[in-house]
């Protein structure tokens, strides 16, 4: 089966080796240097817990280290560009910063709400990749429900006339997030159904994502402002 039926028309999304990890070392390498963390400059997982013992205020310093990073969207477009091209050829669009995201431990730490990508304007030919910094060994990723599963949940709104309802919200979600090493990626549609569960660990949870599209496809809400073309050699 192909890997772009697996992603449209059957199960939504798929777990792979990053093919080209020395751009993938180097996205993780540059992410820690900007994170400008005295002694976390070189190991990831120590990095991750002096994230997972921060406030609010040190992180929003963290998060705004991060606004300059703007070659994260290639370096993560490059580190994956079998499956991107497989999925949208040699001409794409991506999202001109990809989202460096890190999740903190504890029940009341910010976590990442149930969704769907398409929530956000997105066109329905975007693609998303998601890769963690570290391997994932506790609960601290993210769930994902199959296509079938998030479909349901899409009519059941629709049904209601909603979107980004309290039905999607409030849902106690029971699934576990998958177990990915580092060096392997997730990539999903925009119709599947994502979040977050709260986790215990003394380790912040680091990840990478960005969204892409075929160039021949058009763009909705996220127009050129959001979208930057890319083509590979």
């Amino acid at each position: 089966m192909s890997l772009s039926n697996e992603i449209i028309n059957k199960k939504g999304y798929a777990i792979l080796p990053i093919n080209n990890m020395a751009k993938f070392n180097k996205l993780r390498n540059q992410f820690i240097k900007r994170m400008n963390i005295s002694d976390s400059k070189k190991n990831i997982n120590i990095l991750r817990r002096n994230l997972a013992k921060m406030n609010k205020s040190e992180i929003n310093k963290c998060m705004v280290n991060l606004l300059t990073f703007t070659e994260a969207s290639n370096l993560m477009i490059e580190s994956c560009s079998d499956i991107v091209s497989e999925l949208s050829g040699n001409k794409i669009f991506v999202q001109r910063r990809a989202a460096t995201i890190f999740n903190l431990p504890g029940k009341d730490q910010r976590r990442q709400w149930p969704h769907y990508e398409l929530m956000s304007g997105i066109s329905p030919f975007t693609f998303v990749l998601w890769a963690p910094f570290h391997d994932l060994d506790d609960d601290g990723g993210v769930f994902y429900l199959n296509q079938d599963q998030s479909n349901e949940y899409i009519k059941r709104e629709q049904e209601q006339g909603l979107v980004n309802s309290p039905l999607i919200l409030n849902e106690l979600f029971n699934h576990q997030p998958p177990k990915l090493k580092f060096g392997e990626v997730i990539v999903f549609n925009p119709f599947i159904l994502h979040g977050n569960i709260s986790f215990n660990s003394n380790l912040a949870r680091v990840a990478c994502s960005v969204r892409f599209q075929s160039a021949k496809q058009p763009l909705m809400q996220k127009n050129t402002d959001f979208f930057k073309f890319y083509k590979f050699n």
